[in-house]
């Protein structure tokens, strides 16, 4: 990391010192160039006064937005805001205004020729003239694989990795989430999968992960939020929903279970205005473990 920003300021650094001490004759776009060119950052100084133009872009523009961007952006600068995303156009606008913290860096997406919005991470330098911005430059990343894999790693923080659903991690998040927040109408769905230990003592753990996926798969249809709280336990959250309609759904999901021969105890619990999710959930579990002992199937 540490190398990549020395890098980053190396490169802002000359091409500060360029665009303040020579005029943009042949030999000094020869040197930019040349310097550019061997990176796969992209380098450009942008003029903001007297007129908007580009001084000089890379070449690895048009490796990462396409064929035709740079050509593209020194013809009209406006090439840049065109295809800036739109909720990134604020920052575009602050980097040429000045209105904003140089000292940190500027992340937003760009969309590329096939239609496609890229992250980019970048470092701009403003260049002032007696007091006022005349141009900035910069260095800019492509960051799209580690945005990837950033939100790959969020999912996994957030997701039972077995059968997909939110985890044990996002339902406490939301226990403490509903304490701060304004009361609202709360139904709770609490379901156990029936007989998994005695599955996995006679058909091995395969069999047992088949079935909490299966069942899994069955809660993630319908349109609540999904948990696997751990085990066998499962909870289906309802919020600002009528508890009519949460009475429906559970009478759904019975149907579902039984037409995949799933054997499964459901309890329910409501509260019209609640911010304790623990409680209802309590009360819903209550209500399940009851259910538990008339639905329990012997394998």
């Amino acid at each position: 990391m540490w190398a990549g920003i020395t890098i980053g300021i190396g490169i802002t650094l000359l091409c500060r010192w360029l665009f303040k001490k020579v005029k943009p004759v042949s030999p000094v776009q020869s040197t930019i160039s040349t310097f550019g060119n061997h990176s796969k950052d992209i380098m450009y100084i942008f003029e903001v006064k007297p007129v908007y133009r580009f001084r000089y872009i890379s070449p690895s523009l048009d490796d990462h937005i396409g064929a035709g961007t740079v050509k593209a952006s020194y013809a009209d600068p406006s090439e840049c805001f065109d295809r800036i995303h739109p909720e990134d156009v604020e920052i575009l606008m602050s980097k040429l205004s000045g209105n904003c913290n140089y000292e940190e860096p500027f992340t937003q997406r760009w969309r590329t020729n096939d239609g496609t919005y890229t992250w980019f991470e970048e470092y701009t330098t403003p260049i002032y003239e007696q007091g006022e911005l005349v141009a900035v430059q910069g260095v800019i990343r492509n960051m799209d694989a580690a945005k990837t894999k950033q939100r790959e790693l969020e999912q996994l923080y957030r997701q039972d990795p077995l059968t997909g659903l939110l985890n044990r991690h996002t339902f406490d998040g939301l226990l403490k989430e509903m304490m701060q927040a304004s009361p609202v109408r709360l139904g709770v769905i609490a379901l156990d999968l029936n007989d998994l230990k005695q599955i996995n003592d006679r058909f091995g753990h395969v069999a047992g992960d088949a079935l909490l996926q299966q069942t899994a798969l069955c809660l993630s249809r319908c349109a609540f939020e999904a948990y696997r709280l751990g085990g066998d336990e499962f909870v289906i959250i309802c919020r600002d929903h009528a508890e009519q309609d949460c009475l429906l759904l559970v009478e759904q999901l019975r149907s579902e279970f039984i037409k995949h021969e799933l054997s499964v105890a459901i309890g329910f619990a409501y509260n019209p205005a609640t911010t304790d999710l623990a409680d209802v959930l309590r009360k819903a579990d209550q209500a399940m473990y009851r259910d538990k002992q008339t639905t329990k199937l012997l394998v």
